[in-house]
């Protein structure tokens, strides 16, 4: 269904929400990719955990009541919600860690304390890349194309 608005010009309301979604979400992975190169652990799974709330906003929510109506549990009903709770299970493991080395500096722990590090990067790094995944299955990334010289003049 298209639609003139005050501009005179026509829009669709479902691409407009597309483009709109697809435009936060690349804002968003830029503060990741800002939030990971600096070394900030914490606001880069923050800003994940934001990714992953816009990816989802289609998804019903599960509402779990007892006899009388009260609200027991609330879920998100996606087969996406397991692997994203472990994921970020397996990043706060990796945090706790990282920060159970003992402050005392010694060869022995400095050296646990970089692979206690370098164990939350990955975390966060899988957990991104996952992300990237997912948004790319709900088709929210712009297509891939590879560049040849057919394609120039065929497309």
């Amino acid at each position: 269904m298209r639609r003139q608005n005050n501009s005179g010009s026509n829009s669709q309301p479902g691409l407009d929400a597309s483009l709109g979604l697809i435009y936060r979400l690349n804002i968003l992975f830029f503060e990741a990719d800002k939030e990971s190169q600096r070394g900030e652990f914490d606001s880069w799974n923050v800003v994940l955990d934001r990714i992953y709330c816009n990816l989802l906003y289609k998804n019903d929510i599960q509402v779990v009541k007892d006899d009388k109506g009260k609200i027991l549990n609330m879920k998100l009903s996606t087969d996406d919600e397991a692997e994203y709770i472990y994921l970020t299970s397996q990043i706060f493991k990796a945090k706790k860690q990282f920060f159970e080395v003992p402050k005392v500096k010694t060869a022995l722990t400095t050296k646990n304390k970089i692979i206690a590090k370098s164990r939350w990067y990955r975390a966060l790094m899988m957990k991104d890349v996952w992300l990237r995944k997912l948004m790319m299955k709900l088709k929210l990334y712009l297509k891939e194309t590879e560049y040849s010289p057919g394609s120039a003049l065929f497309g």
